[in-house]
């Protein structure tokens, strides 16, 4: 079911369920709401439920002071405070209010920022702003351009937020006589006419991404972020200041890591197997304390978690699988990042050695 109903909450749905380049976007990854301020316990204890981990909280920083998130501080979410550009302001009139989502989405720094978190943070996830339409639709607009689903059930998308705000729109109206009406009530015909200044500015959805700083693996992973959810563990293998790099048969240089099998106790345990059935090495002790995630597509349709721990090896002789690795090598770290195929596994290095740096 696409809406969730709350006490207190309006505007909550689901991204799942639309047809896109690579099928249907799934149920269950990624939600929209408008704020959160409001819930009761029983909003906050269903969203748990409901598997909620991650709230992305796009409102103005004044807004967040005088209304707090009930998720700040709650230990079953993780709570992000993320700026948009132009924080919402309200626009005077149909074009302007055209050039305000451009204003959201154009400032590389802050977009970089949402839609990085949108990526990596835990899932499922939900974002939000006030009213869930303006900030929360820009966003969502472009999630599920890069899904491929077409346009005019993008659009409805859009204009389901009236409905599913009557406490909101009757305050707005009641209480802030300056919003204007354009504001309360979408039109159909204006969510085409941001598609089409966007377009017009950046040509493409690659472009604008390489315009606000992505990398061409977090593009592709985005486009794929509402599709299958898998998920692997890997090992960052330290020894001596090395570190270990397989060469793969793909021709790939990467780090050790594979799916999660239903026998596997933990995530520590899958990734120990991983690297025993890949190189025949065996984890002596995991560093403890380091735990870092990265997303990525291995395939259209198919977005992965790889959760990377650090650890220590034995000492041993290596028996590489020679059905998925060609060799293995200890690289020196700065050897490593030259050598590594992947930004992500690269920013895994960077992560992993800044952490040994403080120990």
């Amino acid at each position: 079911m696409r809406t969730i109903k709350f006490e207190n909450i309006e505007n909550f749905r689901d991204l799942g369920g639309y047809p896109c380049s690579f099928g249907e976007t799934s149920f269950g990854v990624i939600y929209r709401s408008a704020t959160l301020a409001y819930a009761s316990k029983k909003d906050v204890d269903h969203m748990a439920e409901i598997g909620i981990k991650t709230v992305i909280d796009l409102r103005e920083d004044s807004v967040k002071a005088s209304l707090p998130s009930p998720m700040l501080g709650d230990p079953r979410f993780t709570y992000i405070a993320l700026p948009v550009n132009g924080n919402g302001r309200i626009p005077v009139n149909h074009k302007d209010q055209v050039e305000s989502y451009m204003e959201m989405l154009y400032e590389p720094r802050s977009a970089r920022n949402i839609f990085q978190a949108i990526l990596n943070a835990p899932k499922p996830l939900v974002f939000h702003c006030n009213a869930g339409k303006d900030r929360t639709g820009a966003f969502s607009m472009i999630l599920l351009m890069l899904a491929g689903v077409p346009f005019e059930d993008i659009n409805a998308d859009y204009m389901m937020s009236y409905p599913l705000l009557p406490k909101m729109t009757a305050n707005t109206r009641a209480f802030h006589k300056e919003v204007p009406e354009l504001l309360l009530v979408p039109n159909t015909d204006f969510l085409p006419c941001v598609r089409d200044a966007f377009y017009d500015r950046y040509g493409s959805l690659s472009a604008y991404f390489e315009a606000i700083g992505m990398s061409d693996d977090e593009f592709v992973a985005l486009s794929n972020l509402l599709g299958r959810q898998e998920k692997s563990c890997g090992v960052v293998c330290v020894r001596d200041g090395r570190v270990l790099v397989e060469h793969m048969n793909h021709g790939h240089y990467s780090l050790p890591k594979g799916h999660v099998e239903p026998e596997d106790a933990d995530e520590h345990a899958t990734a120990a197997r991983e690297l025993k059935e890949e190189t025949g090495l065996e984890v002596a002790s995991f560093i403890p304390g380091f735990r870092t995630s990265v997303h990525y597509s291995p395939a259209e349709g198919c977005i992965k978690e790889v959760v990377f721990f650090l650890a220590e090896v034995k000492e041993g002789k290596p028996i590489i699988q020679k059905t998925e690795v060609q060799d293995i090598y200890w690289l020196r770290p700065e050897d490593a990042l030259i050598t590594l195929s992947h930004d992500s596994d690269r920013d895994v290095i960077k992560k992993a050695f800044s952490f040994l740096g403080t120990r």
